[in-house]
């Protein structure tokens, strides 16, 4: 009542509606400590009152898992990522025939996408172009997989959320980067912001990038690189002394220049640093802190902290259940209650 000025009678009308439709269920009633009067009555969100089905498309595997109202997710199944989108709708479609009370397809990809339109613009990896994604009786969401990770993040982090800058690099077959910019993600009027990956780092060299250029940041970034192809465990190269090793050293300074450069271009306050290299020991977050600061504009480092992603794994699904949750279902929630 405190945080929405409402009357306690307007607030129990309200909760009792929220009730009546499903969308809590009471779990008992807690103590008032010693206080005269009728016990309150507690309540949680009902994890079955909307459901998604959520499709992380990666470079090499595709993951898909259902999510719950309460912000939890079940994980289904994991597979290696077709050539062709069509066969990622035909399992989409293959699992709504046993999931019968999914509302809305929730698409994490690895490219850009037109959020307004359901249209996947670009997904370099694969090739894919101008891809309208329409799934008969659901409601589709589709996002860019590192605007579902710094929505995640803003989720879980009130500093973040707060802040009027943070950034979220994925690091995968790519370097894709969210941006959350005055409370609120920003994609740019094309829905093609944040491409950093796509920017130009050796302007002489030989590598040829998916979006046609040379020398680009997504050539020389890939983990692949370093930790072979469909890395399973880059935690265990980092439980060794990496410091010293040659080839992280160099692959780490690459790292650093690159975020120095987003940095030195958008001054954020928060640079969470994910994707392939989510959930490493905290020395590494703290070593690439201390190598984007020496490489960034002096004001732009002085308030840099570079921390590393909420969850080691499932970034992407756990943002697109999250950005489904604000813009579908509270929206959809709130619509009933009035």
């Amino acid at each position: 009542m405190k945080l929405t000025s409402l009357s306690p009678s307007t607030v129990t009308r309200c909760v009792n509606e929220l009730i009546n439709e499903n969308y809590v269920v009471e779990v008992g009633t807690s103590e008032q400590n010693g206080k005269v009067g009728r016990k309150a009555i507690s309540i949680k969100i009902n994890p079955q009152s909307f459901q998604t089905l959520i499709v992380d498309v990666g470079a090499y595997n595709t993951n898909y898992a259902i999510g719950y109202a309460d912000g939890t997710i079940e994980k289904l199944e994991s597979s290696s990522t077709p050539e062709d989108f069509q066969e990622v709708l035909n399992e989409v479609d293959s699992l709504l025939r046993f999931y019968k009370n999914i509302e809305v397809v929730s698409f994490s990809i690895p490219g850009m996408v037109d959020v307004e339109n359901d249209t996947i613009l670009f997904v370099p990896s694969r090739g894919w172009k101008n891809i309208k994604i329409e799934i008969s009786g659901k409601v589709v969401y589709a996002d860019n997989e590192a605007n579902l990770a710094m929505i995640a993040e803003a989720f879980q982090r009130e500093e973040v959320r707060k802040s009027k800058c943070s950034v979220f690099v994925t690091v995968r077959e790519g370097f894709g980067t969210g941006l959350w910019i005055n409370g609120q993600i920003f994609r740019g009027p094309s829905f093609t912001a944040g491409e950093f990956g796509h920017t130009t780092i050796n302007l002489y060299s030989d590598r040829v990038c998916q979006c046609g250029n040379n020398g680009c940041i997504d050539t020389y970034i890939p983990v692949s690189y370093v930790f072979g192809k469909q890395p399973r465990n880059i935690q265990k190269y980092f439980d060794e002394d990496w410091e010293s090793s040659k080839k992280i050293s160099e692959y780490i300074e690459l790292l650093s220049r690159a975020l120095a450069n987003v940095v030195n271009s958008i001054n954020p306050e928060y640079l969470i640093v994910g994707g392939e290299l989510s959930g490493l020991n905290e020395a590494f977050y703290k070593f690439i802190e201390a190598k984007v600061k020496e490489h960034a504009l002096e004001h732009a480092g002085k308030i840099l902290k570079v921390l590393p992603p909420t969850f080691s794994n499932d970034t992407y699904l756990y943002g697109a259940l999250y950005a489904t949750i604000e813009d579908y279902f509270i929206p959809n929630v709130i619509s009933k209650i009035k």
